[in-house]
């Protein structure tokens, strides 16, 4: 009766991990980057090892024709998954932090050692029984040095937060809140699938590494996608629909003596970039442009998104019409040390209007936007004026 509970409990966790990846199938159609072949191949390893470990409680101790030979191979298999599972995890967060490929070929190389060599002590085993020995009865015997394969998954996890470590301390900007989720749902797949082996071990007879591994991938896949439909996928803002429905939510909710404020945000001459430098050129001057505008909103209630091409929006509450001002004459600022600092073939220049709203009567996205629209075009009209008159000049 008791392998037949554990048998459902993986034939549930094996059932989840499909949906997972079918689902992903589904979406990402298509030549796969490294990252995403690494996640599938962390389902394909990890349902694997469920299968081997099913198949060998299952046929533990029973005899029959080829069931020394069964038991023999599927623990091998699993002894060989079991380090697999966290190598294939270590190459997935590597090239997620690292997206580059050149780096990724050079350490492959080096996360492949550990695994090489579990391979080799795995097969071993079937003459010196250092891991694993399947006795005459067919039951399985835990060998000599049956946990080193434990301590090559808990080495890989360590290198992983190291990574994670450095990664925050070096690359990581504070207010960026794309590097913040990425580092977070990374962080969050070692921790997790870490207790489930802890609690396994304090915990004779229960099952908890499996169950918390298929936890943190599902964990890993939902906020990955989360993050697909909250936001841009050029330069990782928010998109439209997000910021319709955080908008709705702010203006339902402004606070005593509070107004709600939009401010539109416009690329100027953003069209000579992409004319004089090509498409290329205009996505990096949008990416750094959200960039810059994240870290021009140093308030955690201030929300930042792409309206769409080269307009943005910042959206929040204020006490004063003071407070907008100071937000746009900072974000001024931060582009203009930017243009200083960088040596990029283009320049930032951006225009920018804004409305604010008391609560009182009827607001929507587009009616703001509308209003915000106006202003910005006085503002761009007023430099076209300005610019003329230091031509003629």
């Amino acid at each position: 009766m008791e392998k037949i509970l554990y048998a459902q409990l993986m034939l549930i966790n094996i059932l989840v991990l499909v949906v997972i990846w079918q689902s992903d199938a589904y979406r990402s159609r298509g030549p796969l980057m490294i990252s995403q072949k690494a996640f599938r191949a962390l389902i394909a390893v990890d349902i694997a090892a469920m299968i081997c470990d099913v198949v060998q409680v299952m046929y533990d101790g029973t005899t029959f024709s080829y069931s020394n030979i069964i038991g023999n191979v599927t623990i091998f298999l699993y002894y060989v998954l079991h380090c697999m599972v966290a190598f294939v995890f270590t190459l997935y967060v590597d090239y997620e932090l690292y997206p580059d490929t050149e780096r990724f070929k050079r350490r492959f190389r080096f996360y492949c050692i550990p695994v090489v060599i579990n391979i080799g002590l795995s097969i071993s085993s079937f003459w010196n029984g250092i891991y694993f020995v399947i006795n005459e009865n067919n039951s399985y015997e835990r060998g000599s040095i049956f946990y080193v394969p434990l301590l090559i998954s808990f080495g890989y996890v360590i290198y992983i937060l190291f990574m994670l470590i450095e990664y925050k301390q070096k690359k990581m900007m504070v207010d960026d809140n794309m590097q913040k989720e990425l580092y977070t749902r990374l962080f969050l797949f070692p921790i997790i699938s870490c207790l489930g082996a802890v609690l396994q071990m304090v915990m004779p007879g229960t099952v908890w590494i499996f169950p918390t591994t298929t936890l943190a991938i599902l964990i890993n896949y939902t906020t990955v996608q989360n993050g697909y439909m909250a936001r841009d996928h050029l330069t990782g803002l928010y998109n439209r629909g997000q910021l319709e429905t955080f908008m709705n939510y702010q203006l339902k909710n402004i606070k005593k003596g509070n107004y709600f404020f939009l401010i539109l945000i416009d690329m100027d001459k953003f069209k000579d970039i992409n004319d004089n430098f090509g498409h290329v050129v205009g996505d990096d001057a949008l990416i750094n442009t959200a960039k810059l505008l994240r870290r021009n909103c140093k308030r955690k209630s201030d929300y930042v998104a792409r309206l769409g091409g080269d307009e943005f929006v910042i959206i929040g509450q204020c006490e004063d019409i003071v407070t907008v001002d100071l937000i746009v004459e900072r974000m001024h600022r931060v582009v203009d040390q930017f243009n200083k600092e960088n040596k990029k073939p283009y320049k930032i220049q951006l225009s920018a209007g804004y409305t604010i709203y008391d609560g009182n009567g009827h607001a929507t996205l587009d009616t703001l936007i509308s209003d915000a629209d106006h202003k910005m075009y006085e503002i761009k009209n007023a430099k076209k004026i300005r610019e003329k008159i230091r031509f003629k000049a």
